[in-house]
């Protein structure tokens, strides 16, 4: 028994030392954490984000990236004044080590509750084993799921309310989040925490015995992102929504108006399902040769 735990345990470290020397420099540089809008705050790295909603009563972490990015984090939500164990949940997009390699760390210093769909709790319980694409070389630290949120489900923190809207494909649970914020002039903007829709290197939309709907979920998944009000959106890459860009804008004098940015939501899942589109489409062709 001791010597199986102890395999686990040397083969779980090999696999983040393996990420960490892969993992391109974005995704483990810091930079210095930054407010969105109404209590929003960036809280990640250069390119893996990682997010704070915060309120008088407690606070929601959504990703929180590599394992090594928990001291950054870390140091983060310090910096804008927080303090750790008033994070009382932690969220995810998606169930991939590059964005919540960090959860169970976290998970002790703050003592918070990790909320996660069914889709994705068995993956974060059992570090990554199970995933119907990624193997032993991107597994993670296991982290215990302690509530299990369903379609449509409110997570409250205080006075701050996230939305879950099960968007599956790139992981079988991923799942985007929507939030009702205001600006400081009490402007209502509708905040929506993208889930990834990138098709992976690899991925089989078709023919794909460990996950036969792959191709019907990514669909629904899109339907799902275009419906949703979208004036502020946040993803699990910062490139994606040029975090950096947008940061930059805000304190050069824009504010919070540098993050509203509906054209670009838009812009963004549609590009990413014309890749979609051009990737079932070469599979089927592929199939036919």
């Amino acid at each position: 028994m001791l010597r199986s735990i102890l395999g686990a345990v040397v083969a779980i470290a090999l696999s983040t030392a393996l990420i960490a020397s892969q993992a391109p420099k974005e995704w483990t540089e810091r930079t210095a954490p930054y407010p969105i809008l109404d209590g929003i705050f960036y809280v990640g790295t250069v390119d893996l984000a990682s997010y704070l909603i915060t309120s008088s009563e407690g606070h929601i972490l959504i990703d929180s990236g590599v394992e090594q990015n928990a001291s950054s984090i870390s140091d983060s939500i310090r910096a804008l004044g927080f303090t750790l164990k008033d994070v009382r949940i932690i969220l995810t997009t998606q169930a991939h080590f590059d964005h919540v390699g960090a959860m169970a760390r976290l998970k002790e210093l703050t003592g918070a509750r990790v909320m996660a769909s069914a889709g994705d709790a068995a993956l974060l319980e059992h570090g990554g084993k199970g995933d119907y694409l990624f193997g032993p070389d991107f597994y993670f630290r296991p982290v215990h799921v302690d509530a299990i949120v369903k379609d449509g489900e409110v997570v409250r923190v205080g006075s701050r309310a996230v939305v879950a809207h099960l968007t599956p494909g790139h992981t079988q649970g991923a799942t985007t989040w929507t939030l009702d914020a205001h600006d400081k002039l009490g402007r209502l903007r509708h905040v929506v925490f993208l889930a990834s829709t990138t098709v992976n290197d690899g991925a089989r939309l078709i023919d794909n015995d460990k996950y036969p709907s792959i191709a019907t979920d990514y669909q629904q998944t899109f339907m799902v992102q275009k419906a949703l009000p979208c004036d502020v959106f946040l993803t699990a890459h910062a490139s994606v929504f040029r975090g950096a860009e947008k940061s930059a804008a805000a304190a050069a004098g824009k504010g919070e108006d540098a993050f509203v940015d509906p054209n670009g939501c838009r812009t963004a899942i549609e590009r990413s399902k014309k890749a979609f589109d051009d990737t079932l489409a070469a599979q089927r062709a592929g199939r036919g040769r």
